[in-house]
């Protein structure tokens, strides 16, 4: 789909007052900054603009505290589950945060999530009535899959199956 359509279908899906409201955009990380900026010139259904998008690698490590975190990185090769628990607590702390009465937030860069292999059940579980989450993903539609970081030399993630509806989802097209 091109920028203004997947625009237009996303206002359409936020005018609804209820129900599940996680969405999500593929594209390229090039692709996805433009959509971005896009967005940020667009209104939403009550008239307000497009908030900006905000990083969840940077909210992660901003609300772990520096010295903790310093001791969880040289605990992290003997022992990853802790690190992964802290920075799974440290997602939730951040998007509940970000989600209150906000309306809409929009997430980038959500590469910590995958890389500690995170549950990402939290993100579809609060995403309901006014608090509603939009996932900017650099990743495609390949295969009947949604491949994340298709680029990544060292392999991709794919996005689970059930986790956003399927006319919530859209791939950007050049």
């Amino acid at each position: 789909m091109k920028e203004a359509d997947v625009v237009e279908a996303l206002r359409r899906k936020l005018a609804v007052p209820s129900g599940r409201h996680l969405y999500g955009v593929l594209a390229s990380y090039k692709a996805l900054d433009a959509f971005g900026e896009t967005l940020r010139q667009a209104k939403m259904p009550d008239g307000k603009r497009f908030p900006k998008s905000l990083s969840v690698n940077r909210g992660i490590l901003d609300t772990i505290p520096d010295d903790e975190f310093r001791t969880l990185v040289e605990h992290e090769a003997k022992r990853p589950e802790p690190t992964a628990a802290h920075v799974a607590k440290a997602f939730e702390t951040f998007l509940r945060v970000q989600l209150r009465a906000k309306g809409l937030v929009i997430l980038a860069h959500l590469e910590l999530l995958f890389a500690y292999h995170l549950e990402l059940n939290l993100l579809r579980t609060l995403s309901a009535d006014e608090d509603r989450i939009l996932l900017l993903l650099p990743g495609k539609h390949a295969g009947g899959k949604i491949v994340l970081f298709p680029d990544f030399p060292d392999g991709s993630y794919t996005l689970p199956t059930n986790l956003i509806a399927e006319n919530h989802l859209w791939e950007l097209r050049s």
